[in-house]
């Protein structure tokens, strides 16, 4: 694989600036001169674990309401500024952080940078606006939820993985009748509280000159206010986490079964051993849960395993769906607990091990190919790291893995104890 991350060693670094601006705005400028382009990524602190209890999806709603009008760019405008400068832009939202990003040829970025520091200096958004967005946001939740097939059990696994006082019990998208009877002052207040430059990082990545760049990021986001209260945060404890069982039924074609463990928020280290993990339960073809449950037993129809990564405390999850209506889901519960506690009595061999690496480490290779995917993993490990160039050593990381490592992990992971099950069955 060639390209700009893969044509470097395991621990060089692009030319790199990190600083921050007078009002706290933390700045990253990557030079990348391979494309006439540049992307300008701006990540706020701000996730669905920040909503407020009375106001579940707020982290997500400021996705969609963002791109509605600011203090000097009106409704449908910052499209028709993207568009006319031959740009593109995205954004998402996590349980931990909200991304914007914005790729356009190298010239333009003058543009994007007015555009994203006007978001950020007031809150614009009209009520017309408010109100086509709640429709907006309304509408997917009833499609990617409510109204798809297995899509409310990760609703069911929050509401079972943790109490009511930990906002982790919540998906991102969050409760729509809090979407749907927001108020103006409503969102203008949560705006305040968390789109400001102490709780935010700008990075740029592309090809700059960063004696120019730094100018225009001083115009731009320079003036804004700096803020002197602090952000308010949603507590979390360990006691917050809780385990349990629960049955559903929907309309669906076939059982499945939703395994879940609790295991340490990303911040304490673990977070590629689970990666590595997942990737040899349920990364193709070969991977044990595929191998054993749909090629050799053929009971299942599909099989995945994924690490659920968040700040505070994240979600080791393996799920199973059955290969006919004829398997229920106590079969299914069998099957996939051999091959759970079988990893204690044969743990991963070296080419599993190889192979789980190789697999983990090219996704982030492939992600970091791009200006927009290198800046977004620079902004992350800013963010939560404090430390930009993190992003360009965790290859080495990888590399570094052995397998007593990897088996420490998956013993805190996965210990005697009730797992989070939610079996979903046909209607």
């Amino acid at each position: 694989m060639s390209g700009f991350f893969m044509d470097m060693t395991m621990t060089e670094f692009p030319p790199l600036l990190d600083y921050r601006l007078d009002n706290g705005l933390r700045v990253i400028l990557i030079k990348n001169e391979k494309a006439p382009l540049v992307n300008v990524t701006l990540g706020y602190k701000v996730g669905s674990k920040d909503d407020s209890f009375s106001h579940k999806g707020f982290a997500h709603f400021f996705e969609h309401l963002m791109f509605d009008g600011s203090k000097h760019v009106n409704r449908g405008e910052f499209d028709a500024y993207c568009s006319k400068a031959g740009g593109t832009f995205n954004a998402y939202t996590s349980f931990d952080q909200t991304i914007y990003h914005t790729t356009v040829p190298a010239h333009q970025l003058d543009i994007v940078l007015w555009l994203e520091s006007d978001r950020m200096m007031q809150f614009g958004v009209q009520q017309i606006g408010l109100e086509t967005q709640q429709k907006v946001v309304s509408e997917e939740i009833k499609q990617t939820v409510e109204n798809q097939p297995y899509g409310t059990w990760r609703v069911q696994q929050g509401k079972l993985a943790f109490n009511d006082e930990c906002s982790y019990q919540w998906e991102v998208l969050g409760d729509r009748a809090h979407i749907e009877s927001a108020t103006l002052e409503d969102v203008a207040s949560f705006f305040y509280g968390y789109y400001r430059t102490d709780n935010a990082v700008l990075v740029i990545a592309g090809h700059i000159e960063f004696s120019k760049a730094q100018s225009s990021v001083e115009k731009y986001f320079g003036p804004l206010k700096k803020h002197h209260d602090s952000i308010k945060r949603n507590p979390f404890s360990e006691s917050m986490k809780k385990t349990g069982s629960i049955t559903i039924k929907d309309a669906v074609p076939l059982p499945a079964i939703f395994v879940s463990y609790h295991f340490d928020g990303f911040l304490t280290g673990k977070s590629i051993h689970a990666d590595v993990l997942a990737s040899a339960f349920a990364d193709g073809k070969s991977s044990r849960l595929y191998n054993a449950l749909v090629r050799e037993q053929q009971l299942a129809s599909g099989v995945f395993c994924y690490a659920d990564q968040r700040e505070h405390a994240s979600l080791f999850t393996f799920s199973v769906t059955s290969a006919h209506q004829g398997i229920g889901i106590e079969r299914l519960h069998e099957a996939l607990d051999k091959e759970i506690w079988g990893m204690f009595r044969e743990p991963l061999n070296e080419h599993e091990l190889s192979k789980a690496i190789n697999g983990a480490a090219t996704g982030l290779a492939y992600h970091m190919q791009t200006n927009a995917g290198l800046a977004d993993f620079v902004c992350n490990q800013t963010m939560f790291w404090d430390d930009p160039k993190r992003a360009f050593t965790i290859l080495d990381t990888y590399k570094a893995l052995d397998m007593d490592e990897i088996r420490g992990v998956y013993e805190t992971i996965i210990k005697d104890k009730d797992a989070i099950s939610v079996n979903v069955v046909p209607a």
